[in-house]
């Protein structure tokens, strides 16, 4: 299976999602994704171990600005 990574819109959503997450009890790391697979932004986003889909869902909700899911 292969990494997938949440995009967000900015390094610093990146860094607050992965401490938000942090509190509700899921792993999550900070990652730079490539230039070969960056469609838009910053080009950061956040692994998570765990559901990937049930993250993004949970910082959507959250009001953190998402963008796709790669990998």
């Amino acid at each position: 299976m292969s990494k997938q990574i949440i995009m967000l819109s900015s390094i610093t959503y990146a860094y607050k999602a992965e401490a938000w997450l942090a509190k509700q009890g899921v792993k999550a790391y900070v990652h730079r994704v490539p230039q070969q697979l960056r469609t838009h932004g910053c080009g950061y986003g956040v692994q998570v171990k765990g559901d990937t889909l049930a993250a993004a869902s949970m910082l959507q909700s959250a009001g953190f600005p998402i963008g796709e899911i790669i990998g």
